[in-house]
């Protein structure tokens, strides 16, 4: 593979990639944010010889993950620090080697990535994974490439990479789908719900407003919370975590031994009012922001793993406003990476 670039946003619900060969054309991926550890090596090595899991084992260090569609039964962690963890790099690894496996080819080397902090970290952690990214990932290779490598991994070193605030991978995304450019000293605020936090970031042009820019834990998880604490109340011995719940409202129903079937529609309207709430919120920081600052707002974008959950909520309290939501926008980030991504690799192109 003589070129190979990826835009990578590692969120706390899921992480989504999109990538490209030396061909150009984009494909992507969403897998959920869980690497799971696996102690019993044999155990896994039984079930991924018989193909009765969807999960790649990862090695970081001297510990082993799993990740994969099914990795999310194992539940999402949530912590601030989340990217100085081993769980971190091993999600990483999982994204470059479902690349691999789609593009029926693997590379040692990434000329190019582009990957995200939320809005609340970026300032004091973008050298921190900066630094880590820097650092070589052991990823296995698919079996149909372990012939051709000689090897059953490689150590995958990413050339260059550029840490970026979340959303302005949205706002970049949002700018490509503009048939007419906007004036560069409009503003453009997106607002990008996600699992665990609720983000909103402005700019001018190519310059961050930050007084129009802030973050508060208030995303996905809080709503399936509300859901969660509803339930319980109805359903006292049903002892649902988050991912239950979201699998729940996903399927409409859900049976339970000793509880039996619970009907999740009745309580579709907690996600409404939850969401309600936290965008209340952000309005009212972002119109004391504008007050004290004399600032306006041209343009409103919602993008986000969240965005399906909080869209009814942000059309309601910016009624005034025209509001652009992205397609499919919980790839929304990285696909603006991956177009500052392929952006990167030219410039350096021509440097030389």
């Amino acid at each position: 593979m003589q070129q190979f670039i990826m835009g990578l946003d590692v969120g706390y619900g899921n992480t989504k990639a999109v990538y490209s060969n030396e061909s150009g054309v984009e494909h992507n991926l969403v897998l959920p944010s869980v690497a799971h550890e696996i102690l019993d090596l044999q155990h896994y090595r039984d079930m991924s010889s018989t193909g009765k899991t969807d999960q790649t084992l990862i090695t970081v260090g001297d510990r082993h993950f799993v990740v994969g569609p099914s990795a999310s039964v194992f539940g999402r962690t949530l912590h601030d620090n989340y990217i100085l963890t081993p769980q971190y790099r091993a999600l990483v690894g999982g994204a470059l080697h479902s690349a691999f496996a789609e593009l029926g080819d693997a590379t040692e080397k990434v000329d190019s990535m582009v990957v995200g902090l939320p809005v609340y970290a970026f300032s004091r952690m973008k050298d921190q994974l900066r630094e880590q990214m820097l650092k070589p990932f052991l990823v296995p290779l698919p079996p149909s490439l372990r012939s051709r490598f000689g090897a059953d991994s490689l150590n995958v070193q990413i050339q260059s990479v550029r840490v970026m605030p979340q959303p302005v991978g949205a706002v970049t995304d949002w700018r490509s789908r503009l048939t007419t450019q906007v004036d560069p000293q409009e503003i453009v605020t997106l607002c990008d719900p996600g699992y665990k936090t609720f983000d909103w970031f402005s700019m001018r042009g190519s310059v961050v407003v930050p007084e129009l820019s802030g973050a508060f834990d208030g995303g996905v998880s809080e709503l399936l919370k509300d859901v969660s604490v509803a339930i319980t109340r109805q359903h006292p011995n049903a002892l649902l975590d988050i991912q239950s719940i979201e699998e729940g409202l996903e399927r409409k129903t859900m049976t339970m031994v000793g509880i039996g079937r619970i009907d999740f529609e009745p309580f579709r309207p907690f996600i409404g009012k939850g969401a309600r709430v936290i965008v209340r919120r952000m309005a009212d920081m972002l119109q004391r922001a504008q007050q004290e600052k004399k600032s306006r707002i041209d343009h409103l974008v919602l993008a986000g793993g969240g965005a399906t959950y909080f869209e009814a909520a942000v059309r309601e309290v910016f009624a005034d406003f025209e509001i652009s939501v992205l397609p499919r926008p919980v790839l929304s980030n990285a696909r603006g990476f991956w177009l500052l991504s392929s952006r990167m690799l030219a410039t350096a192109r021509q440097a030389d």
